[in-house]
């Protein structure tokens, strides 16, 4: 196994194929779901949870077994059958991304175990060598990271274009941002002082937007 290169894909329309059943099966329909792809799941039978999300338009449900042409137009394909040979097979020869649940000698990625707080993610894999060890770091991971750093992310979100449009010195830009980081926001965030925090991240702004017209004099 080599799965050593880290990558965040943009799977919004993008046409995703599950086949088979097992217990993780439903998560990772879920996870496309989330990723609004569009998601085709292939199976005689299926789970309540995939069920429900067929009836609701979530996904498309083929109620029979998986075929070599379900595969056109396909970005990825996730597959938990008793043997994934012949799908990873395929999808090799259509250059098609595979991932076989469990069974990494026919994966060409793999799943981290993912910690999120809004819109900042934190993956963690092992290289598929032990999952247990993963979900681990994920756990303390959750402990440590709280949802004060997704609304921190939110500001900083809407501070950048700020930024830019303020500070057009690249240099200065960056020791902003790092000021910022490295400011007191997040911990007033933590504690509920959002308005606090809003002052101080604007006042850092104005400050260095300041400092930034110093410069071009």
């Amino acid at each position: 196994m080599n799965f050593r290169f880290p990558v965040f894909l943009d799977l919004t329309g993008k046409k995703c194929l599950v086949t088979g059943e097992g217990y993780e099966i439903a998560a990772k329909v879920q996870a496309l779901v989330d990723a609004s792809a569009e998601v085709v799941y292939v199976n005689p039978q299926a789970e309540k949870t995939i069920e429900a999300m067929a009836a609701t338009g979530l996904i498309h449900w083929e109620k029979r077994d998986f075929a070599a042409t379900d595969l056109a137009g396909c970005f990825l394909v996730i597959s938990d059958c008793e043997d994934n040979s012949e799908i990873f097979r395929l999808a090799e020869e259509r250059r098609i991304l595979c991932n076989s649940v469990d069974d990494p000698e026919h994966c060409r990625f793999s799943f981290s175990s993912i910690h999120r707080r809004g819109e900042l993610t934190i993956a963690v894999s092992t290289n598929g060598w032990a999952p247990a060890l993963a979900v681990r770091l994920k756990e303390r991971l959750q402990r440590e990271i709280g949802p004060e750093y997704g609304d921190f992310l939110e500001l900083l979100k809407e501070a950048r274009p700020v930024i830019t449009a303020r500070i057009a010195d690249f240099g200065a830009r960056r020791e902003l941002w790092y000021r910022i980081v490295d400011s007191e926001v997040l911990a007033m965030l933590a504690r509920g002082k959002k308005e606090e925090a809003e002052k101080l991240l604007r006042e850092m702004i104005e400050a260095a937007t300041y400092r930034q017209g110093d410069r071009l004099q």
